[in-house]
């Protein structure tokens, strides 16, 4: 059974105190069934709000519920310290979500149920930016954005699929891959997270071949197939101080928007003013320190050394130029035998 999302969690405990002021006297199950959760969760829900509140933490500082009705297993509201007004968003951040959604509706595109959601929330958003008889001028605060969201790239429908009934169900994958080396692999891992840059999506995943922490990038997944086997919950793996007997180190300096990558992989780093990022990575190998360089992509500004930049630069062009002859097709003559 996958693990329960605390960002779930909290976006519910945010709710329920609106939702209960709207249906004072509701029952345990019929919150669980609204929320979709077990009685026992909205239970628990009850009881971490009970402690929520505003800085001071004295009786009058916290969320409270009317106790008696607690016990006869219903819910009611009797101190909500404004929870049980629906959240508001501020215009620029109506905006924001509607240019964020834009570029999920472009990685989720081939998901129908999810493409359908997004579509509904954007309607919901314009329709609090534009309400119903009042006009908006291009370039108003109230206009829709009109900004280009970036281009990203495009996932397979199954392979989107499988990674999220994996995650749902908790159950290992099986994954065809090809690394940002143009190398093929088969690998069966434990998936642990589907996260986003805003231009790809990635798995993060324990791998069984290389036993630790890998992030598998959507668009690299030739196939993706669910074991019946459950994954394996592991504890995350702990950011160490690495050894010169480690493995190579490289120096990668990135754009602001490069910052996924030192989330994801262990390193020491420092922000500079510009907001860019210096990055000390110290690799397995140089394999695997020319692939990290070359899956960084558009995010990355320099890399020391010189050679692990010019080993990584040939990769590039060597991928683009098998990329050319494959899309290029057969040359004039090839076929039908030779010319006379």
């Amino acid at each position: 059974m996958a693990r329960p999302s605390s960002v779930d969690r909290l976006v519910r405990l945010l709710a329920l105190p609106a939702w209960v002021a709207e249906h004072p006297g509701a029952t345990f199950e019929e919150a669980a069934e609204h929320f979709g959760v077990s009685a026992q969760a909205v239970r628990a829900d009850v009881s971490t709000l009970w402690v929520s509140g505003v800085p001071g933490g004295m009786p009058g500082d916290l969320v409270d519920f009317d106790a008696e009705a607690f016990e006869e297993g219903r819910l009611r509201l009797t101190q909500p310290l404004g929870l049980d007004r629906p959240v508001r968003l501020s215009r620029i951040e109506a905006v924001s979500l509607l240019l964020s959604l834009r570029v999920l509706e472009d990685l989720l595109r081939t998901d129908h149920d999810s493409a359908q959601a997004l579509a509904g929330a954007r309607e919901a958003l314009l329709g609090a930016l534009n309400p119903p008889g009042e006009d908006s001028a291009p370039g108003s605060p109230t206009a829709a954005p009109t900004q280009e969201p970036p281009q990203v790239a495009g996932v397979g429908a199954p392979v989107l699929q499988a990674v999220r009934t994996a995650l749902e169900e908790g159950r290992r994958l099986h994954l065809s891959y090809v690394s940002a080396t143009d190398t093929p692999s088969q690998r069966s891992v434990d998936p642990l997270e589907l996260t986003s840059d805003g231009t790809t999506l990635t798995l993060r995943a324990w791998c069984l071949t290389a036993r630790d922490e890998r992030s598998f990038r959507l668009d690299r997944v030739l196939e993706a197939r669910v074991l019946p086997e459950p994954a394996t919950a592991r504890r995350p793996r702990r950011p160490r101080t690495p050894t010169a007997q480690e493995g190579p180190e490289a120096v990668l300096t990135l754009a602001p928007s490069g910052r996924w990558l030192i989330e994801q992989v262990p390193c020491t780093s420092r922000e500079r003013s510009d907001g860019s990022i210096v990055a000390v990575v110290r690799g397995r190998d140089r394999a695997w320190l020319l692939g990290l360089v070359l899956s960084a992509g558009r995010h990355l500004l320099a890399v020391e050394p010189a050679d692990l930049a010019r080993d990584a630069a040939a990769a590039a062009r060597r991928a683009l130029e098998a990329d050319a002859l494959v899309h290029a097709g057969p040359a004039p003559g090839a076929q039908g035998g030779s010319a006379p």
